[in-house]
């Protein structure tokens, strides 16, 4: 629901905006490998955790209906997994998991603690 909040908190850090679907998969593969901090919307790009280098930190942001998938991948893939899991404000047809509004301080103490 607060995506570009979400994402200019994410750009003030320091972090980058990625689409992975405008990206190769060796540039997908690449970027997952050099990063240090990954932080996405729950999703299948997050499958690519597995080329993260260990100890690589995730964080992964999602509804708390969605399921462990990611968390399983990157435990598997020796990634620090955590996550900022958070009710759904409002359901569509178009996404089963809900709309969710991420708590800024939250994800702060994420990112920073």
């Amino acid at each position: 629901i607060n995506e570009k909040e979400v994402k200019n908190y994410l750009l003030n850090k320091g972090f980058k905006t990625i689409k992975l679907s405008d990206l190769h998969f060796k540039d997908q593969v690449f970027t997952f490998n050099e990063a240090n901090i990954i932080v996405g919307l729950h999703g299948a790009g997050f499958a690519n955790i597995i080329f993260s280098k260990p100890q690589t930190n995730m964080l992964e942001l999602k509804s708390s209906g969605a399921g462990k998938a990611c968390e399983n991948l990157a435990v598997k893939s020796d990634v620090n997994y955590d996550c900022l899991s958070v009710i759904p404000e409002k359901f569509s047809n178009n996404n089963q998991m809900g709309h969710i509004r991420i708590n800024i301080e939250e994800l702060e103490n994420k990112i920073v603690g």
